[in-house]
């Protein structure tokens, strides 16, 4: 029988995120996992590094303790929802696993609220692009003459340097055009079809606009959505996509407020995490990497 890898045999928590720990799921949902291990000692002491490890379908990762508590400061709305993950899809956990949900509250500051703010942010400007995309695609790839440039000893000149970054623009525009066009999943074009745009990316960028107004008013991560059927309606296109912009616009103008009145810190607690992280990773190397409870970390 192959060894187990080191990632799976280290593990210290793994929970279900996605659709599914969101209350969201159809019946096309993935079941997908996210998961926090702690390297072998010759990565912690040595040499060698180890940030995460993705499954060939990216449906389940598994970050290194450091990895996991850096991207936790900075708010990243994905490891926060792990943090924070309903009990009942907590997949598993060890003392040091516990240890690590115990101290959540370290990570929390205004900046996830803004940060979840910001995700949604850029759900939105792809649901603009594709829905421009859908609505008037471009008809060809641009050309350097279309920006004024001529051909001078076998090679294009503009007429001035702003000209020939439009251009390079337009180019970039062109070719996230196409591959969107080559990749576009077929359940969500057939979601573009029917409404105009995606409506379970508009889904999720409700959720994310959500949960950061209730992150930055209450303090509280609701991974398992209360709202979970007025989710599922607006994927089912219960708004139109001009509704949604509007909607996403007067929910972005209250983010200046909710941030200036939160009872959250405005940064998260760097000593703390730092200070937990060198007490797991302390107690993995004097042990085997299961033992129970932690030690006093030496001075």
């Amino acid at each position: 029988m192959k060894e187990e890898e080191f990632w799976e045999r280290n593990l210290i928590l793994r929970v279900l995120c996605g659709s599914r720990a969101y209350g969201l799921a159809g019946d096309d949902s993935d079941e997908d996992t996210r998961g926090i291990c702690i390297p072998p000692r010759e990565f912690l002491l040595g040499l060698r590094t180890f940030d995460q490890h993705e499954s060939i379908g990216h449906d389940h990762v598994v970050y290194s303790l450091a990895k996991f508590v850096r991207l936790a400061l900075q708010g990243n709305p994905n490891i926060i929802e792990t943090l924070f993950a309903d009990p009942e899809h907590v997949l598993f956990v060890n003392a040091p696993g516990g240890r690590l949900l115990e101290g959540r509250r370290i990570f929390l500051s205004r900046r996830v609220g803004e940060r979840f703010s910001s995700y949604a942010a850029a759900q939105l400007k792809r649901i603009e692009r594709h829905h421009r995309w859908l609505q008037s695609p471009p008809e060809r790839q641009p050309s350097p003459a279309d920006f004024g440039a001529e051909m001078v000893e076998g090679r294009y000149r503009f007429p001035h340097l702003d000209a020939e970054h439009h251009y390079q623009a337009a180019i970039k525009h062109w070719n996230h055009y196409l591959a969107w066009r080559r990749n576009r999943n077929a359940a969500r074009a057939k979601l573009e079809e029917l409404y105009g745009y995606d409506t379970k990316h508009a889904m999720h960028l409700c959720r994310l606009l959500v949960m950061g107004q209730e992150i930055l008013a209450t303090g509280e991560v609701l991974v398992k959505r209360p709202d979970a059927e007025w989710l599922k309606r607006i994927r089912q296109g219960a708004m139109s996509y001009e509704e949604l912009v509007q909607w996403s616009s007067q929910q972005e103008a209250l983010l200046p407020r909710l941030m200036n009145e939160s009872p959250l810190p405005e940064e998260p607690d760097i000593e703390a995490a730092e200070e937990l992280v060198i007490a797991l990773h302390w107690d993995f190397l004097k042990g085997d990497g299961s033992a129970e409870g932690l030690s006093e970390v030496p001075r």
